[in-house]
């Protein structure tokens, strides 16, 4: 995986990232397990 700085903190982080905003439930409704699955396929 490639790995950039994160800002000027020194601290390297990997490019590819998770989003998490349709958890809320904006576009519909996602249950708990069903995004804490996700997150620990992740």
């Amino acid at each position: 995986m490639n790995r950039r700085p994160f800002g000027s903190s020194g601290i390297e982080i990997g490019e590819i990232g998770l989003g998490c905003w349709q958890f809320g439930g904006d576009w519909g409704a996602v249950s708990e397990d069903d995004a804490l699955q996700t997150l620990r396929a992740a």
